[in-house]
């Protein structure tokens, strides 16, 4: 996988800078899981806050370390990213936060290992701390047998620049409601000629109710629900499913 075309394709939502900033306010340290390219550890630096990324793919790891390096100085020596497994990680220090954003959840394709890194980051919190997430919402797609997400035919998305070439991107999605799995296939095609580039991104979405059931057993208590970044009620149909729970 090229992290420098994920990274161009994948620029998380619209707000979600603006709410992990508010969530992190007066922590002084936070842990992010599936920190991936660093979008959002650059844009959560500050002085004074002990922030770390675990990140398992290294090609994520080099390119986070090398957009960290444009912050200024005061800010970089506040961030470090680590190589682990948001399933099973000891970092050997406690935090205020912990942070799954950008249905980084979704890329753990089981209960089982949704549970293991519910656990791992309860462990990780110091008492009475806070996880928050964000995912895709997944109830309205479960429920309909046809929806806009689940197509077969490839779909238009963006178009990037990378590496003076500019590059379509497609999107393709093979879906297992049964399992409640999705593949999503991005195809990067380069308009001036050349080696088309496949990233396969397997998922496991959770349901509401699945997810909350998941953080209880974790020994999390779920403060708060949302359905947009904003702020905004959790429904059904919401486009997000955004999650606050403490520690207990």
């Amino acid at each position: 996988m090229s992290a420098e075309l994920y990274a161009l394709t994948h620029r998380g939502n619209v707000g979600d800078v603006e709410f992990y900033r508010d969530k992190c306010r007066g922590a002084r340290s936070v842990l992010e899981l599936g920190s991936g390219t660093g979008r959002l550890l650059a844009r959560l630096a500050r002085p004074g806050l002990r922030l770390v990324g675990l990140e398992r793919d290294p090609a994520f790891i080099a390119l986070a370390r090398r957009n960290l390096r444009v912050l200024p100085p005061s800010k970089r020596k506040s961030v470090r990213v680590v190589q682990g497994d948001m399933r099973d990680f000891e970092l050997g220090q406690d935090f205020e936060r912990v942070l799954i954003p950008y249905n980084s959840l979704y890329c753990l394709l089981g209960q089982r290992a949704a549970l293991a890194c519910f656990r791992a980051a309860r462990r990780a919190l110091v008492p009475g701390g806070t996880l928050s997430l964000d995912v895709w919402n997944a109830e309205s797609f479960q429920r309909s047998p046809v929806t806009p997400l689940a197509h077969d035919a490839d779909q238009p998305v963006v178009s990037v620049v990378h590496d003076r070439r500019t590059w379509d991107v497609y999107e393709h999605l093979s879906v297992r409601r049964a399992r409640q799995r999705l593949v999503a296939t991005y195809t990067y095609v380069p308009r001036e000629g050349g080696a088309v580039v496949r990233m396969p991104i397997p998922q496991r979405y959770f349901l509401n109710a699945e997810l909350c059931a998941l953080l209880a057993r974790a020994g999390f208590a779920v403060e708060a629900r949302f359905g947009d970044f904003s702020g905004g009620r959790y429904t059904a149909r919401s486009a997000q499913l955004i999650v606050l729970a403490r520690a207990v």
